[in-house]
Order: C-alpha cells, then sequence, then structure tokens
C-alpha cells in the first residue's frame, strides 16, 4: 500500500517554519506522496491572504508538496471545527491514509479526541461570553490547554474528524520546532522589517513583487454593502444573528476596518468571529450558499509535482477533479467565484478563468 499523507495548511505566508515542517514529514516518515489543502484567497481567521492562492501553492510545491487542493472558501472561513471539518473531508477523498500536522506538545490526540467527542455533548454556552471563551474554559477543564497552544485546538479537531467519520487514516504528528509565527512574519513585513532570516527566498520575492491586500482596502466596499442595505436584508447574510445588522449599521461610519471592528467587538464576539462575519457581509454570502458546498464539495487542484500529477491520474479512476473553471464548473464555484471577484477588484488579477494549476518544472 502506498503511503499517502496529508496536512491542512494556510502558507498565509509559507516560511521557514513550514519548510522544515515539510522536510521532517519526508526524513521520518518517507511518503510515497505527500498532499496539502490548502485555504484559498481567505483564511480562517476573516482575512485576506497575504498572497493569492495560486502564488502559495506554487510556493509550496517549490518547497517539496507533491499536490495542492483548494479548501473551499465555505470551509476555510470558519471556525476550528468546521475548517477542520471540511480539510479532512477533502483529506479523505484524495484516499490519504495519513494524518499529519504540527503540535506545540507531545499529547496523546487520539485519546483527547475521543474524551473531548464524549464531552461535548455536555458543552454548554455561557451567554456572558463569547462561544471561544467559553470552548477554551471547556477544554481546560479538560485538561487542554487551546489558549497556550493553538495547535492543539486544530489538531484535536482533525482528530475528531478522523473518529466521528471513521475515516481509514492514521493519526500522525510533529513537534514544532522553533517560535516561527506567520502573525508576526505578516506583522513585521507590513511595519518594513525584514523577514529575510525567516521565509524562503520564492516566499520573500513574491512578497516583494504582489500586492499585498487588507481589509482597509476593501472596507470602502464593505461599507457601501452595510449602507446600502436595509437591516432586514443584512439579517440574511449567513451567520448575522443577534441583531448584529443593526450594530454594523450603527458602526459603519469609522474611517478604518480596524476601528469598526473595535467598535462591534463585545464580550459575545471576538475579532475573528466578527472578521469571518464582515467577509460574508462583503460577499454577500447567504446560508444556503455555503449550504449548496457542504452537500457537494469538489476537489480543485492548485498545484502539483510530477509524483502529484502521477498520483492523480490514479485517482482519476474514482474521483473528479477541477483543474480548470468553464461552464460546468460555474455553478459548482460560484461562491469562491464570487469571493475570489472581490480579491481581483482590488489587485486586478485574474483568479480563475484561464487559470491552470502550477506544475513544477513547467512554464
Amino acid at each position: 500500500m502506498q503511503k499517502i499523507y496529508g496536512f491542512v495548511a494556510e502558507f498565509n505566508p509559507f516560511h521557514n517554519g513550514h519548510k522544515l515542517f515539510i522536510d521532517e514529514i519526508k526524513q521520518k516518515f518517507h511518503p510515497d506522496v505527500l498532499i496539502a489543502v490548502m485555504s484559498g484567497n481567505y483564511v480562517q481567521r476573516g482575512d485576506f491572504a497575504i498572497l493569492d492562492k495560486w502564488q502559495r501553492a506554487r510556493i509550496a510545491v517549490e518547497n517539496g508538496v507533491d499536490l495542492v487542493v483548494e479548501l473551499p472558501f465555505a470551509y476555510a472561513v470558519e471556525p476550528a471545527d468546521l475548517f477542520a471539518k471540511g480539510a479532512v473531508m477533502l483529506l479523505d477523498r484524495l484516499k490519504v491514509n495519513n494524518l499529519v500536522f504540527g503540535t506545540e506538545t507531545d499529547l496523546n490526540f487520539e485519546s483527547v479526541a475521543s474524551q473531548m467527542l464524549k464531552l461535548n455533548m455536555d458543552f454548554r454556552q455561557d451567554y456572558q461570553n463569547n462561544y471561544a471563551t467559553n470552548l477554551t474554559e471547556f477544554y481546560k477543564q479538560s485538561g487542554v490547554d487551546v489558549l497556550g497552544y493553538p495547535n492543539q485546538l486544530l489538531g484535536i479537531n482533525y482528530v475528531q474528524q478522523v473518529l466521528k467519520n471513521a475515516y481509514s487514516m492514521k493519526i500522525n504528528t510533529i513537534i514544532r520546532q522553533g517560535s516561527i509565527s506567520a502573525t508576526k512574519i505578516r506583522q513585521n513585513f507590513h511595519d518594513g522589517i525584514q523577514i529575510g532570516d525567516l521565509v524562503p527566498e520564492s516566499s520573500l520575492s513574491a512578497l516583494k513583487n504582489d500586492k499585498i491586500i487588507s481589509w482597509d482596502d476593501s472596507f470602502p466596499y464593505l461599507k457601501y454593502r452595510i449602507l446600502s442595505e436595509s437591516s432586514p436584508e443584512l439579517h440574511r447574510v449567513y451567520q448575522m444573528v443577534e441583531g448584529l445588522e443593526n450594530k454594523f449599521k450603527k458602526e459603519i461610519s469609522h474611517d478604518s476596518f480596524s476601528e469598526f471592528l473595535d467598535s462591534v467587538k463585545s464580550k459575545r464576539y471576538t475579532r475573528s468571529r466578527l472578521r469571518r462575519l464582515a467577509l460574508y457581509t462583503l460577499m454577500n454570502v447567504y446560508g444556503k450558499e455555503i449550504s449548496a458546498v457542504y452537500e457537494e464539495p469538489y476537489l480543485r487542484v492548485l498545484g502539483f509535482d510530477q509524483i502529484g500529477q502521477n498520483y492523480l491520474n490514479e485517482l482519476r479512476k474514482d474521483s473528479e477533479f477541477i483543474v480548470r473553471v468553464g461552464k460546468n464548473e460555474r455553478n459548482t464555484l460560484s461562491l469562491d467565484l464570487k469571493a475570489d471577484s472581490i480579491r481581483k477588484l482590488i489587485d486586478s488579477r485574474e483568479q480563475n478563468f484561464g487559470k491552470i494549476p502550477f506544475m513544477e518544472g513547467k512554464d
């Protein structure tokens, strides 16, 4: 049996810690194929990816990943449990038999995930605090520090999905080396601080030559959406609950997205939760669009090397892949096409039509 290893990533941006992670997987496990399910142009915290999905997929392949498949927007911009649900489901469809992820500590993830699946039935939301705070406290009471070790939370959620769905995947972990932080790299780059010692040359070159998109670029579009829609219309947006549409309308007069976010934030809602909601509002995303992706998930290829191409050819016997957007794919990809069109508004770079996966060794 082939050893097909898979992991989940955002590569926002791809840095030296990711390279060490990939190298260690290869040295420790000797996979026949290494697959990454990667978020597209938007990331879990409700933000724009610092580089577009095509550049990040190319950099990943150039640094050792054999095949990169996109995690659809409907899963990529969600809390940890739904993010993990979509990612692990795609890995299963790619016939990955070894799930691997990074962690800060040597935790028995299968035991903890099994325990948490049983305990989750007892989880109750304390409406004096936000969901993330309640969940963090719930895990803490069960002996798991997801605040001090955030990768543990994702790891537990990945393993819960494997157990819950009886996926045929062995669980493997890599202890994270060093303290390279993608958040810190993004901040340093924004502040003009040198990051050359933290990222490979391919990432550094892309960052220097690309337009870096942030919420500040899109805030005028968000402001227009909120000002031009009635409260009942805004209420239809996915995850717009408990009168948040009225709060959005009340606070949208601020001059910057960060000021707007600060004015809306409360004990009930984290910044990540509100950034995600702001993205849904910006793109006019409805629950039925999210549900459509959940009901009919797809596999979209962003990049591969020769090993990845050979593996795709094997999988084609049982699975369908999107490698180019044509008439048949427009309905399937409708939500992602809409989301990507917002990015194109800012940097004028096509994200879908005419785009084909990066293949290492070919122009």
